[in-house]
C-alpha cells in the first residue's frame, strides 16, 4: 500500500477494487494529487484528493483516500495500492 500515489502510468486499487474507466472500461491511469479550497472565499480550508487520467481516452476520475485506523486503533488500513506499469 502507498501513502502517496506517483504520477506515472499505473493500475490503481482502492480497497482491493481495481479502478476502471467509466467511459472506455480501461484500467490504466496516471494519478495526480488534487488540492482544492472548500471554503471559497473562506479561511483557506483545503481538501486533498486524487484525479486519475485514463491512459486510453483521457477521462478523469476523482477519488479520495479512504485509508483509516482499524476499529481497535492498533493497525492502520491502507486503502490505496499502486502498481506501476512500464
Amino acid at each position: 500500500m502507498v501513502e502517496e500515489l506517483e504520477s506515472v502510468r499505473s493500475h490503481i486499487t482502492i480497497l482491493d477494487h481495481l479502478l476502471i474507466c467509466r467511459l472506455c472500461t480501461h484500467d490504466k491511469f496516471i494519478p495526480y494529487l488534487t488540492v482544492s479550497n472548500v471554503e471559497e472565499p473562506g479561511v483557506g480550508v483545503l481538501s486533498i484528493g486524487y484525479s486519475a487520467v485514463c491512459d486510453r481516452c483521457g477521462c478523469v476520475t476523482e477519488f479520495g483516500d479512504p485509508s483509516h485506523p482499524s476499529e481497535d486503533g492498533m493497525d492502520y488500513i491502507w486503502a490505496l495500492k499502486q502498481t506501476i506499469l512500464q
